[in-house]
């Protein structure tokens, strides 16, 4: 007995949502508003509003602001930066459990090293108290490409 009601609780959802698909035949009840089932098909035509497109509009007197070649693009959030400079640190095999608060004010740190003035080797220098030397070398390169890539003149080649 229970197999039959659930089987045609079943077909009447089917058959609900297909008449649904179909044309909007079913309404829901409690919107106050009659409708009708089917629409005749001998209503008066109605004509749709007609927007200006670009070439229909009039030319503006303004001149179109162009942008300054010599400002940079708008970038991702600071914390978005941070969050694909972490990740990306992750992804080494030795890196892989490093917190990334700590991660994360590192790569900051050196990219405020390098703003200073401070060197490439100086900048990296800062990690290795909790790293070595080739983690930290590691860590300053994704900083410098996902934190402050102005600085990426600095990257020794």
């Amino acid at each position: 007995m229970a197999i039959i009601i659930v089987t045609a609780l079943i077909a009447l959802i089917a058959v609900v949502g297909i008449i649904g698909l179909l044309g909007g035949l079913a309404t829901l009840p409690g919107d106050g508003a009659e409708r009708s089932v089917a629409k005749s098909a001998a209503s008066t035509p109605t004509f749709a509003k007609v927007f200006p497109t670009v070439d229909d509009a009039e030319p503006s007197m303004e001149p179109t602001p162009t942008p300054d070649p010599l400002t940079p693009a708008p970038d991702p959030s600071a914390s978005a930066r941070e969050a694909v400079f972490t990740a990306s640190v992750k992804q080494r095999k030795a890196l892989k459990d490093a917190d990334s608060y700590k991660l994360g004010r590192l790569g900051w740190n050196i990219c405020k090293a390098l703003e200073e003035g401070k060197g490439f080797a100086e900048a990296a220098a800062l990690g290795t108290s909790g790293f070595d030397l080739n983690a930290s070398e590691y860590i300053a390169r994704v900083a410098i490409v996902n934190l402050c890539p102005h600085q990426r003149d600095k990257i020794p080649v």
